[in-house]
């Protein structure tokens, strides 16, 4: 079973989206609601969780993905309709994540429903780009 963990302003409703193959942690109940971005991360890597969802922009800071050792999944939804549109990314985010995922940033759009961009390290840590429907 993959372990993921929500950021502090990931929308609660969202965790009952993504059903069995996932259990979902939300960054307050494992008090890690006061920590940022990069430091978000590396504290979810350390406590042992296999992916970061989030849908704060700050995520796609070059400062940050550059440093990332997990996947950690932006979802890009429009803010008035956050928690509808979000909802319509979930289930191909938990189809990438439940196939593996390579650690970098992966931005879903909520357009589409599809990466919209990803950066991610390979095996040999060199980074690698991916641009969809652009």
């Amino acid at each position: 079973m993959l372990k993921v963990l929500f950021d502090h302003c990931t929308p609660r409703p969202l965790k009952r989206k993504f059903g069995p193959g996932i259990r979902v942690t939300e960054a307050q109940e494992e008090n890690l609601a006061k920590i940022r971005n990069g430091k978000l991360e590396q504290a979810a890597s350390k406590r042992g969780y296999d992916a970061l969802i989030t849908v704060d922009t700050d995520f796609a800071k070059p400062v940050y993905f550059l440093e990332y050792r997990m996947p950690v999944v932006l979802l890009r939804a429009i803010p008035s309709a956050r928690v509808p549109a979000s909802s319509f990314l979930i289930p191909s985010v938990k189809r990438a994540l439940l196939a593996g995922l390579d650690p970098g940033l992966y931005i879903w759009d909520n357009y589409k429903g599809t990466i919209l961009f990803a950066r991610s390290l390979d095996e040999n840590d060199e980074m690698r780009d991916y641009r969809y429907g652009l």
